[in-house]
């Protein structure tokens, strides 16, 4: 009998009234293109329950939690928590209605430091303050010392995978819900660590709490489990009770009939197999660890496992896209894998899985496609044999049977599985004797798939070695001579003869039970050098330093330079630049840049020429001033609507903008004109002593702003976007309203540099701002800013203003030519940004 046809007789007495119900899925339905990803599931998990959900890759559970948890939304269907029910529920509204996730890949920030992440993602009745964040991040984590130390204010960057699942373990229970989603929260744990979360798992359970428990591994889902659903292909197949439905029971119904036998491989091999071609020894690196593996010449070796076992990993790193250490011969001779052009001269050849972004090269010809890896070989002297390549070229297509006009077309014209027949001509066009297939038949339909299984058996039967990747099981037993079950980072099983099908395959990788080993260093203590590599200020400390040493340059070379009529005249210009570098640096937080900035403080002055005439009275002036703050703000819109909501490249964006404010800029004032009132421009030019007011309010905003972004929610909002923006979105913050006030407050920065400008020209000058576009962002870049986002320091900006300026000063004193500014300034920004990247790359490493 099949599983499907049990009927769960449940016990009257065992009836949980509706009040009990925290977690119900009303008919919730989710499409995508070309994929129908749920089919109207409903499920129900109530309070002190295990609800284990399992299923393949591609069933459709992190889209089902996905809706559970507000970051998926359902095309229909409710869900309801804690008997609040919601169609189209937000990731916030979920967590204040008590359900905590734990995903797959943990949802916390790299560039925010393990109490910042904690306490982001709480609800607000259970957020600390600032200052007792830390402390209160000790107290959680301190249940999971014994079998992960992990301090707080370090870096989430910085930490190994188990930790990081420990981090996102501990958070997800710190706020007390009524119901958590685990989604197969053991992959990356050590067994100490499995066993912890079990205990507290059943805490929770006992304390009225209940759990959805997402996992491939039916003896953990044995072990704990109250209830088992099952879907399949985006639809519930049923739900039962965990006491009596047994192992065999779950793989049946996720693999979807019952099988009792392998089936009959499509393939029958027609020639011996070869000696041995491939030998890997003690193979290990990120995600696997201590890897054998012998491949022998015409046999096909398939990789399976559940999504994340390493299996991925170790085939990446056998072609060069990974890095691992151990030995690996090929034909008995010893190769370096260290880059796929290694790789390639080693006699490995890899296909991708990510056809789109590592196949296929767009715009260029089926043939230019094909004959891409294989130009050594097609070539004399350095010089590309056309003829060779058409005839190579056309003969491949003809024997794989590729479907387009002319070898001559743009490869994006073609279907899927002609595309995918194209990726691999360029794979056996190199005549390697190994090659890694990576899900070969991903995306095609079922006669290229047949196809492409007939390729992959005629260069076996050549005497190619090859290894196939694949997530369908099927597809694996109708291919393949032996597979291989990774198991978190390990083989854990060689399947041949009758154990290989799809049913021991699905079976093998469901009941795997091994452990994962720590592959690479555990936490270490925190060295000096780490701490000032990790420290977002420690690049403006090497800033006062290398001002410091070029002032003294420029003291040897003139007395003047310390004189305070010198200082006057460079202060008015380190104000102007460090609002500029400012400015620069909000956007730069959100993984954003600013092209418009030098073209908009020209505007800027263009329109105060006009709001900001003489005579005016000090409403007038306060209104002029508020003008210039909207046009700003206008500018800052735009630039937002443009990155943000169209989704333009934010260089692309700001240049448009850059180009369209000079066109208005000198459409209002072809040439230098109007005057600007002279009791404006004498406010703004106020100094005391010889510092100019405005150089103190940069001072003053500086720190302000370094304040806000490390001590209030707003700020740690601000680099969260900036350090990951889809997970970010994920845990709730509002990352497309923190981009807007990161582009309108970049905007609104350069209304006081404008205002400086306009004290020193007195007039409305279309052009006096545009050479401060690259000033800023040279400046920011030396203060530390990542131009990747979520890292950076406004002091750390203004610290870069002042060695720009400082070089600038210099390059005159000393009587070198002017050009030799630009080109300091642009050598130093590489420098700081190459530096900067790699300290820290380091300091994550060691």
């Amino acid at each position: 009998m099949y599983v499907s046809d049990v009927q769960i007789q449940k016990d009257p007495v065992q009836e949980v009234i509706d009040q009990d119900i925290v977690l119900r899925l009303d008919a919730v339905d989710k499409r995508y293109p070309g994929v129908h990803a749920i089919k109207g599931v409903s499920l129900t998990v109530r309070r002190s329950e295990i609800h284990a959900l399992v299923g393949q890759n591609g069933a459709g559970k992190s889209t089902l939690v996905g809706i559970a948890a507000g970051s998926v939304t359902p095309d229909s269907g409710t869900v309801e928590i804690g008997g609040v029910t919601a169609t189209a529920p937000s990731p916030d509204w979920c967590r204040e209605q008590g359900l905590a996730i734990v995903y797959q890949e943990p949802a916390l920030l790299p560039d925010l430091t393990v109490a910042e992440n904690m306490r982001l993602s709480m609800p607000e009745d259970h957020r600390p303050s600032v200052g007792e964040q830390v402390n209160w991040a000790e107290g959680i984590l301190s249940r999971w010392s014994s079998v992960a130390a992990i301090d707080p204010r370090t870096p989430v960057r910085e930490l190994p995978p188990d930790a990081r699942f420990v981090v996102e373990i501990a958070k997800a229970l710190a706020e007390e819900p009524k119901v958590i989603v685990l989604d197969e929260p053991t992959e990356h744990l050590l067994p100490p660590a499995v066993a912890e979360l079990f205990r507290l798992i059943s805490e929770l359970i006992d304390a009225g709490g209940a759990v959805v428990y997402i996992s491939h591994r039916l003896n953990e889902v044995k072990q704990i489990a109250h209830t088992v659903s099952v879907l399949r292909d985006g639809a519930l197949v049923g739900t039962f009770d965990g006491a009596e439905v047994t192992e065999q029971d779950v793989v049946n119904l996720v693999v979807g009939r019952e099988l009792t036998r392998a089936h009959t491989r499509a393939g029958t091999r027609t020639t011996a197999l070869g000696d041995t071609m491939l030998k890997v020894t003690g193979f290990s690196g990120h995600g696997f660890d201590d890897v054998d593996l012998t491949v022998r010449a015409g046999e096909i070796v398939g990789f399976a496992g559940v999504e994340g076992q390493g299996q991925r990993e170790v085939l990446r790193a056998l072609g060069g896209l990974g890095t691992g250490h151990g030995t690996i011969e090929l034909s008995g001779r010893t190769i370096k894998t260290s880059s796929p052009t290694a790789a390639l001269a080693g006699g490995i050849a890899y296909l991708p899985h990510d056809r789109h972004n590592e196949g296929i090269l767009p715009g260029l010809s089926l043939r230019e496609n094909a004959s891409l890896s294989s130009l050594r070989r097609l070539s004399s002297l350095g010089v590309l044999s056309r003829v060779r390549e058409r005839k190579a070229t056309s003969e491949t297509f003809a024997s794989m049977r590729v479907k387009a006009p002319s070898p001559e077309v743009d490869i994006t014209t073609l279907s899927g599985g002609n595309q995918q027949k194209v990726v691999l001509s360029r794979v056996l066009m190199t005549e390697s004797k190994l090659i890694l297939a990576d899900e070969p038949t991903q995306g095609v339909d079922i006669g290229a798939r047949e196809e492409i299984y007939t390729i992959l058996r005629e260069a076996a039967a050549r005497g190619a070695a090859i290894i196939v990747l694949s997530s369908s099981a099927a597809e694996l037993e109708q291919l393949c001579d032996r597979v291989i079950v990774f198991s978190r980072g390990k083989a854990a099983k060689e399947l041949v003869d009758d154990e290989l099908s799809e049913h021991g395959i699905a079976q093998a990788a469901l009941s795997a039970t091994g452990s994962r080993s720590r592959v690479g260093a555990a936490l270490q203590k925190v060295t000096l050098g780490r701490k000032l590599a990790r420290n977002d200020l420690t690049p403006a400390a090497i800033l006062a330093l290398a001002t410091i040493l070029l002032a003294g340059v420029a003291i040897s070379q003139s007395e003047f330079y310390l004189t305070s009529r010198n200082f006057g005249l460079i202060l008015p210009l380190l104000a102007t630049l460090a609002f500029f570098a400012m400015a620069q640096q909000v956007v730069m937080m959100v993984g954003g840049i600013d092209l418009s900035v030098g073209p908009l403080a020209g505007l800027l002055v263009v329109v105060g020429s006009f709001v900001l005439s003489a005579y005016k009275t000090p409403i007038g002036m306060i209104i002029g001033l508020i003008v210039l703050g909207l046009v700003a703000a206008a500018v800052g819109l735009v630039n937002w609507t443009l990155a943000a909501v169209v989704k333009i490249n934010p260089l692309i964006a700001t240049l448009v903008t850059y180009t369209a404010i000079q066109g208005i800029a000198y459409l209002l004032r072809p040439l230098p004109a109007g005057k600007i009132d002279p009791v404006f421009l004498s406010y703004a030019s106020t100094k005391l002593g010889f510092i100019p007011i405005m150089m103190i309010l940069a001072i003053i905003v500086a720190v302000l702003l370094e304040f806000a972004m490390y001590r209030s929610l707003f700020g740690v909002r601000l680099r969260a976007t900036g350090s990951a923006h889809a997970t970010a979105d994920r845990i709730g913050v509002h990352t497309k309203r923190i981009t807007l006030i990161a582009y309108v407050g970049c905007s609104v920065l350069v209304v006081p540099a404008a205002v400086l400008l306009m004290a020193q020209a007195g007039t409305g000058n279309a052009s006096i701002g545009d050479s401060y576009t690259l000033a800023s962002i040279g400046a920011a870049v030396l203060g530390g800013a990542s131009i990747f986002g979520g890292r950076g320091s406004f002091i750390g900006a203004c610290l870069g203003a002042v060695l720009v300026i400082q070089i600038n000063t210099v390059v005159q004193f000393i009587g070198l030519p002017l050009y030799w500014q630009q080109w300091l300034l642009g050598g130093l920004t590489i420098a700081a940004a190459a530096f900067y990247s790699k300290s820290r790359t380091l300091a994550e490493r060691s």
